[in-house]
C-alpha cells in the first residue's frame, strides 16, 4: 500500500506532539529557547500544505510573528530543518521510498520560505510605520513650537487683560493683540449693546473695513447666525445691506459667549492669502474667549462700582431712617412706661398727652373718648394743660369734624392748613381759631375705634408725616392703656359683684346644708358617675352606717348592699344615660325594703339644672314603718269586717235561694220579684266584699303567686267561656289574632284568669250591642313599648303583649289617669246599665304588676278603648 506524504504526516503526528519540544532543545547547534508556537496548530497546518493548502501556514506564522515582541526567525528555521531531518530518517526507517524523500524536502523548503516572506513583509512594516512616527514627531515638534509660541503670546495677553477694569484699554489690547498675531487685513471687535444689537466698539488695519459705531443689520439671518454661532467663509457671498464686507477678503467670524448669552464677536478679513484666517481659527478663538471674560468682569465691576454707589445711598437713607425709628421707638417706650406705670384713665390720658405734645411741638392736644352708653359719639376725656370740665367738654358724632371723620374712617388725618379744611366745625362759645395745622389719629383696640387723639399748631404745615408716624407708633400703646384702664375698671367691678354673689351663695349654700341636715328624710347625692358627694344625718342613721364611710361608698354599692335582689327596680346607671322621658319629664323609680325591722320607701331621680343639664342622681331615704302598720291595721280591720259581713251576707243569699226555689212554698209573683231583689242586692254586697279582700291583700302583699309557664290560648279560653253567654248575648263581634309560635309567659294561672276576666268583662259590658272586640297578642323588645312604660321595665328581656280593644263607649281623656283609681267609675251611657263597683280596675293593675308587667289604656270617646297588657316571657331572664 503506498502513503502519500500528507497521509504519512497525519500519522505521525502524535509522535511530532509529543517529542516536538523536547527534540527542538536537544538539537545540536541550537539555542534554547521557549517556542510560542502552537505545535498542535503547526502539525495541522504542515499536512494541510502537504496537501496543497498554504494558508493554515501562512495564517499561524502570520499569528506567530505579530504576536512576538521580537521574533527569532533564525532559531525558528533552525528548528525547521531540525524536525525536517528528524521526519526524513523516520521515514527512511519506515518507508524507504525516494518520492516521500523529496516530496517531505519540497514541504520543508516551502514552509521556510513562507516563513521568510511572513517574517520580510512584517519586517517592511515595522520599517515604514518607524519612518512615519519620525516624520510625524518631527510635524508634531514644529506644531509644538509654534503652539508654545502661541501659548506664550495668551498667556502675555492674558496677563494684560487680567492688569486693567477699563473698557477702553481692554479693547486696545483685544485689537491689537489679534492685528498683530494673525497679520488680518481687517479686525473688528461688535459687542452688544442695550438694545441686543451687535455694534462695532474698536478696529485695526484696513480703512475699507466697517467703522466703529457700526451696527450690523438685520435683514439677513444667515449673519445673524454666523454671529451666533461662529462661522469661517473663504469667500463670503456679496450682500448690499451688509456693507461692512471688504471685498475679495475671507471671513473669521468668533462669537464671544458668557453666562447671559451672545455678548458680543470678533471678525478678522484676510485678503492676501485668504486660506491663513482658517490657520489660525484656534488662536484667534483663544484670544476672543479671553477677551469676553475680561469684558464681562468690566462690565461686572462698572456694575458693582454703580452698586456700591446706590448702596452707600441707601445706607445713608436707611441710617437716617433707623435713627429717626430709634427716636421714635424711644417715644414709644417712654409713653409705654408711662402707661404701664397705673391703670388710672384720667392719668394715663393726661400724661400721654402731654409727653406727645413736648415731642412733636404742638400747642394744643386733646383726646376724645367713645361713650360706653351710646359708642357713636366721642366726648373730650383730656386737654393739654387744662381739666376737663363740662364748660370745655365738646361731643363729636362720629363722622363730624375732623376728629369725627377720623374715627369714622379709621385713618390718621394730616391737615397743613385748617382754614382750607371743609371737615372744620366751630364749636359755639369757644375761643379756638381756624388757624395752623392738625393731625387728627383714632385709637384702636382689637380692630374698634374707642377713640381719637388730636394735636395741633398755629402755623400752617407745622406737621410732617414723620411725625404722622411717630403718633401712629404711639397711639397703639395709648389705646393699650386705656383698654387695660378700662378692662381694670370693669374687672374691679365686676369682682366686687362677684364677691357679694359668691358670699351670698356661701350663705344659701350654709343655710341649704342646715337644712339638708335637719330632714328627717335620709337624703343621698351622687355625681354622674355614681360616688357619694353629699349625705346627711338622718340617711346615715337609717342605714346604721357613719358619714365618713358612706362618702367614700358608690351609690350603686349602697343600693346592691340594701336592696339585694331588688336593685333592679332603682337602676342608677340606666338614669344616669337616660334621665328624662320623651316628654321630657324626669323618671322616677321608688321601692321598699327592710333594714334593721323598719320599711325604708327608696326614691330614686336625677338632679337637673335649669336646662336640664344633668348634675348627678338623688336617692332619697324615708322610714314608712308607721304608715305600713297603719296599713296593715287598716286592711287587718277591713278583712275581719269583710268576713264578718260576708258571713250573715252568706246566710241571706241561702235563704233567698231556698225561698225563690218555693222551698218554703210557693211564691207569688210579687214575692218572687222581692226575693230576686234581695239575692241580686245580696250577690253584689259580696262582689263588694270579695273585692275588698282581694285589695286587702295585695296591699299587705299576703297574695301567695304559684310561678308556671303559660300559654295565653290557654288562659284566654277559660276567660272567654266564662263570657260567652254575655257575648252572644250583645252580639258581639270576637275577633281573636295569636301568631303562631307564641312564646310562653311566666305567671300564676288563677291571677292571670281574674286579669284577664276583669278586663273582658269590662269590654263586653261597655261595648253597645252589636260592637266588636279584638283580642290581638305578639312578642316584643323593651324598645318596641311606648316611653313612659319602658322606662320602668328591664333593657334586655323579652315580653308579651296583649292588647283588647273594643267599639264601646270610649273613656274621656280627663278621666283616663284616674282610670286605675279605687270605686272610679267614668260617666258614660252604659255606666247604670253595667254596673259594678269601680274596683275591678283597681284590683287589675297591681296584679300586673306584681306579674312583673305593665298595663296600660289608650281610648277615644265614641270610638272605643285599647288596654294593653305586657307579661315578661317565660325563661328570659335580666
Amino acid at each position: 500500500m503506498k502513503y502519500t506524504l500528507s497521509q504519512w504526516l497525519y500519522n505521525q503526528q502524535i509522535d511530532l506532539l509529543q517529542h516536538w519540544p523536547n527534540q527542538c532543545e536537544a538539537a545540536p547547534g541550537s539555542v534554547a529557547v521557549q517556542s510560542h508556537i502552537d505545535t498542535k496548530r503547526f502539525v495541522l497546518a504542515l499536512i494541510a500544505a502537504a496537501e496543497g493548502n498554504e494558508l493554515p501556514l501562512r495564517e499561524l506564522f502570520t499569528d506567530w510573528i505579530t504576536g512576538e515582541v521580537e521574533p527569532d526567525v533564525p532559531t525558528m528555521v533552525r528548528r525547521l530543518n531540525y524536525l525536517h531531518r528528524a521526519l526524513r530518517t523516520t521515514l527512511l526507517h519506515e518507508l524507504p521510498e525516494l518520492t516521500l524523500v523529496d516530496a517531505l524536502a519540497d514541504l520543508f523548503e516551502q514552509t521556510t520560505t513562507i516563513l521568510i516572506e511572513i517574517w520580510s513583509e512584517h519586517t517592511n512594516q515595522l520599517i515604514q510605520e518607524r519612518e512615519f512616527i519620525a516624520a510625524s514627531l518631527d510635524s508634531a515638534s514644529a506644531a509644538a513650537d509654534q503652539r508654545a509660541l502661541q501659548l506664550k503670546a495668551l498667556n502675555d495677553i492674558s496677563q494684560r487683560l487680567s492688569a486693567t477694569l477699563n473698557r477702553d484699554e481692554l479693547l486696545e489690547i483685544v485689537t491689537d493683540s489679534l492685528y498683530r498675531l494673525t497679520e488680518a487685513h481687517h479686525v473688528a471687535v461688535w459687542l452688544v449693546d442695550d438694545q441686543q444689537r451687535l455694534k462695532v466698539v474698536a478696529t485695526r488695519g484696513s480703512s475699507d473695513g466697517p467703522p466703529i459705531g457700526y451696527v450690523l443689520p438685520d435683514t439677513n439671518s444667515v449673519f445673524q447666525t454666523a454671529f451666533q454661532n461662529g462661522v469661517f467663509w473663504p469667500a463670503p457671498s456679496a450682500d448690499p445691506t451688509h456693507d461692512w464686507l471688504i471685498a475679495g477678503c475671507s471671513v473669521l467670524i468668533i462669537p464671544m459667549t458668557g453666562g447671559t448669552g451672545l455678548i458680543g464677536a470678533v471678525t478678522l478679513q484676510e485678503l492676501q492669502n485668504p486660506l491663513d484666517l482658517r490657520f489660525m481659527q484656534d488662536l484667534a478663538q483663544s484670544i476672543a474667549s479671553q477677551a469676553a471674560i475680561a469684558f464681562q468682569n468690566a462690565e461686572l465691576y462698572h456694575t458693582i462700582r454703580t452698586l456700591n454707589a446706590e448702596l452707600e445711598q441707601r445706607v445713608i437713607e436707611r441710617t437716617r431712617e433707623l435713627e429717626e425709628e430709634k427716636n421714635r421707638l424711644a417715644t414709644l417706650h417712654a409713653i409705654a412706661a408711662q402707661v404701664n406705670q397705673t391703670l388710672d384713665l384720667d392719668q394715663i390720658l393726661n400724661n400721654s398727652l402731654t409727653m406727645l405734645a413736648r415731642i412733636v411741638q404742638a400747642e394744643h392736644a386733646s383726646i376724645l373718648l367713645t361713650e360706653e352708653d351710646n359708642p357713636s359719639l366721642l366726648v373730650t376725656r383730656a386737654i393739654l394743660g387744662k381739666k376737663v370740665t363740662p364748660d370745655n367738654t365738646v361731643r363729636f358724632a362720629i363722622g363730624q369734624g375732623i376728629a369725627g371723620w377720623a374715627a369714622q374712617h379709621g385713618q390718621t388725618v394730616l391737615v397743613h392748613d385748617v382754614a382750607q379744611d371743609e371737615r372744620w366745625i366751630t364749636i359755639p362759645g369757644s375761643s379756638r381759631k381756624r388757624e395752623g395745622s392738625m393731625i387728627a389719629v383714632p385709637l384702636f383696640v382689637q380692630g374698634e375705634v374707642i377713640g381719637v387723639m388730636t394735636l395741633s399748631h398755629p402755623q400752617t404745615h407745622f406737621f410732617s408725616e414723620g411725625h404722622v408716624r411717630l403718633l401712629n407708633a404711639c397711639a397703639g400703646a395709648i389705646a393699650i392703656g386705656i383698654n387695660n384702664a378700662n378692662l381694670f375698671r370693669m374687672i374691679s367691678a365686676e369682682a366686687e359683684r362677684r364677691y357679694e354673689l359668691l358670699d351670698r351663695q356661701q350663705k344659701e349654700t350654709s343655710q341649704i346644708a342646715a337644712i339638708l341636715q335637719s330632714l328627717l328624710d335620709g337624703v343621698i347625692v351622687c355625681d354622674l358617675y355614681g360616688g357619694v358627694i353629699s349625705i346627711n344625718q338622718a340617711a346615715s342613721r337609717i342605714l346604721h352606717r357613719p358619714l365618713e364611710e358612706l362618702l367614700l361608698w358608690n351609690l350603686n354599692d349602697i343600693i346592691h348592699r340594701y336592696l339585694g335582689n331588688h336593685a333592679a327596680e332603682l337602676p342608677l346607671d340606666d338614669l344616669l344615660r337616660r334621665p328624662l322621658t320623651v316628654e321630657g319629664t324626669a323618671r322616677t323609680f321608688t321601692t321598699t325594703a327592710v333594714i334593721a325591722g323598719k320599711t325604708i320607701n327608696f326614691a330614686l331621680s336625677p338632679v337637673l339644672k335649669d336646662d336640664d343639664e344633668l348634675l348627678g342622681a338623688l336617692l332619697v331615704l324615708r322610714d314608712i314603718t308607721r304608715e305600713v302598720e297603719a296599713d296593715r291595721m287598716k286592711n287587718e280591720f277591713i278583712g275581719t269586717m269583710s268576713h264578718e259581713l260576708r258571713t250573715p251576707m252568706t246566710a241571706i243569699k241561702g235563704f233567698t235561694q231556698l225561698l225563690a226555689m218555693g222551698g218554703l212554698g210557693q211564691l207569688n209573683d210579687t214575692q218572687r220579684e222581692f226575693v230576686n231583689t234581695i239575692y241580686n242586692n245580696t250577690e253584689r254586697m259580696i262582689n263588694l266584699i270579695n273585692d275588698v279582700l282581694e285589695i286587702t291583700k295585695i296591699e299587705s302583699g299576703s297574695i301567695d303567686l304559684e310561678w308556671r309557664a303559660l300559654h295565653l290560648a290557654e288562659a284566654l279560653s277559660g276567660v272567654i267561656a266564662e263570657l260567652q253567654p254575655q257575648i252572644v248575648q250583645r252580639h258581639h263581634q270576637l275577633t281573636i289574632s295569636l301568631p303562631p309560635g307564641l312564646p310562653l309567659i311566666r305567671a300564676d294561672s288563677m291571677r292571670l284568669h281574674q286579669i284577664l276576666f276583669h278586663i273582658l268583662s269590662n269590654a263586653v259590658k261597655y261595648t253597645p250591642a252589636g260592637g266588636s272586640i279584638t283580642i290581638a297578642a305578639r312578642e316584643v323588645m323593651n324598645v318596641d313599648l311606648p316611653e313612659p312604660i319602658r322606662s320602668t321595665l328591664s333593657d334586655n328581656r323579652r315580653y308579651l303583649l296583649l292588647s283588647i280593644s273594643d267599639t264601646g263607649v270610649g273613656i274621656r281623656p280627663e278621666d283616663l289617669p284616674r282610670i286605675f283609681d279605687r270605686f272610679f267609675r267614668s260617666d258614660n251611657p252604659l255606666k247604670v246599665e253595667a254596673g259594678g263597683t269601680g274596683l275591678g280596675l283597681s284590683i287589675v293593675k297591681p296584679l300586673v304588676e306584681l306579674l312583673g308587667g305593665r298595663i296600660w289604656v289608650e281610648s277615644t270617646v265614641g270610638v272605643g278603648s285599647t288596654f294593653s297588657i305586657v307579661l315578661p316571657v317565660a325563661g328570659d331572664h335580666s
